[in-house]
């Protein structure tokens, strides 16, 4: 193989990384940031709904 082409894909390869690991962080951020608490009672009526199919 060619070196310019094993170099252009690895530059690809480092460029779509990158690219994922700036939106993974920025999703993990948006996730903890978004963040819900559940209520407990909820969790308490499923259970008890639970086999009420």
């Amino acid at each position: 193989m060619d070196p310019l082409h094993i170099k252009m894909a690895l530059g690809g390869l480092a460029v779509l990384g990158c690219i994922g690991l700036f939106f993974g962080i920025g999703l993990a951020l948006a996730a903890h940031k978004f963040a819900v608490e559940v209520n407990p009672r909820v969790e308490e009526v499923l259970d008890v709904l639970a086999g009420a199919q």
